[in-house]
């Protein structure tokens, strides 16, 4: 049976105390791996929901990928529509799911955007205070 080894790598945060561990069974499965990290909560702390920041918001937009013919009087065919970050050139997810919804690309035309809110909602109570 082979013995699997751990590599752990704290956050690179000042006083974080978070840590990513990696389990391993030999040195070369950690060629790829990066020696520095920083957790989630401190590489993207405005999608981190916290009583303080109680609600975020992402947007996917929908792409159109086309493929050129071998032949040069033929038009682009369509290969498909897929889900990304408005930003991108491409998408790379024909579905899209979380709780509470499923957005198939195919289903919807292009130009259409899909926007996902998460809001926190605390209790009104004396209690928490």
């Amino acid at each position: 049976m082979t013995r699997r080894r751990a590599y752990v790598r704290p956050c690179t945060t000042s006083g974080c105390r978070e840590v990513s561990r990696i389990e391993y069974t030999a040195r070369p499965d950690l060629e790829g791996i990066s020696k520095t990290w920083t957790c989630r909560h401190h590489s993207k702390p405005n999608e981190t929901l916290s009583p303080t920041n109680r609600e975020t918001e992402a947007v996917l937009a929908l792409h159109t990928h086309y493929a050129n013919s071998y032949r040069a009087e033929e038009p682009p065919r369509l290969i498909g529509r897929f889900w990304g970050p408005e930003d991108a050139e491409r998408g790379s997810h024909g579905i899209v799911s979380g709780p509470g919804f499923w957005a198939e690309a195919k289903n919807f035309p292009p130009g259409t955007r899909l926007i996902v809110t998460a809001r926190i909602e605390l209790p009104d109570t004396e209690e928490q205070q």
